[in-house]
């Protein structure tokens, strides 16, 4: 029986995470408004990242939009490069507190995405 869950739970994901906890700034273009907000990375990867943002947001991040695309600004754990990324998102799911946002990254900055390259590698 165990076999057999395993071969249906398979991993999905393109590159493995990475559990950190780090700050971040989360900007959304909505409407011709710009909307600014802080939040949490949760862990990340090479293809994408998992943010909490606190329910009070200003910020509506939702994965029922064709494209709900945002720019994140955040420091890697013991590094001194801001790393600048868009991210559309994926997942969006509630707990009590929190918003929680799954995001691929899609086009990054190179530099950014080689620091975040370098840390994860």
């Amino acid at each position: 029986e165990h076999k057999s869950l395993k071969s249906i739970l398979k991993e999905r994901r393109q590159y493995p995470r990475r559990v950190i906890l780090a700050p971040v700034l989360i900007k959304q273009h909505d409407s011709g408004e710009t909307k600014i907000d802080t939040g949490s990375i949760t862990d990340i990867s090479l293809g994408g990242v998992r943010i909490a943002i606190p329910r009070d947001a200003k910020c509506v991040i939702s994965n029922d939009a064709p494209t709900c695309k945002f720019e994140i600004i955040f420091t890697l754990p013991n590094e001194n490069k801001l790393v600048y990324l868009t991210c559309e998102s994926r997942r969006v799911f509630y707990d009590e507190e929190s918003m929680h946002v799954g995001a691929s990254f899609v086009d990054a900055n190179f530099q950014s995405y080689k620091t975040l390259q370098t840390y994860l590698m």
